[in-house]
């Protein structure tokens, strides 16, 4: 019964000893925010970016984007032949790119066709016979 005691108050005191850690601990995390928001502030001031940053800032891997620019799918800059460089504005329009429409964008352009571009004014193409 002796050692049960002594194990239990062990565990009270290392219980307290972890819980002193994680009340040291709670400031961190607003620094982690602090950060998180200094990191973005610097994203939006930088006309230029480096290829860490840029991959960061596209939220993609440096495989990734190692194989768009080998391909030349992505904008970016060799100055000297070896290190790439990247326009946050060019970025900024490689990522809008593709345009995919809302279900309520989609149909009021449907709308829009169909009343400028009547379909029965088309030619068509098949085998059908006219009366």
């Amino acid at each position: 019964m002796q050692n049960r005691t002594t194990f239990m108050e062990r565990l009270s005191e290392r219980l307290t000893a972890i819980e002193a850690v994680l009340k040291k601990l709670e400031p961190v995390e607003g620094l982690l925010e602090r950060v998180a928001l200094l990191e973005n502030t610097i994203y939006t001031t930088k006309k230029v970016f480096t290829f860490q940053e840029a991959c960061m800032y596209i939220g993609v891997s440096e495989s990734m984007l190692y194989k768009l620019t080998s391909n030349k799918e992505i904008p970016h800059y060799k100055p000297r032949g070896k290190m790439l460089y990247f326009a946050k504005e060019e970025l900024d329009a490689w990522l809008l790119q593709n345009y995919e429409p809302t279900v309520d964008d989609a149909m009021r352009m449907a709308t829009e066709v169909s009343a400028t571009q009547p379909f029965f004014n088309q030619k068509r193409y098949g085998k059908r016979k006219k009366n």
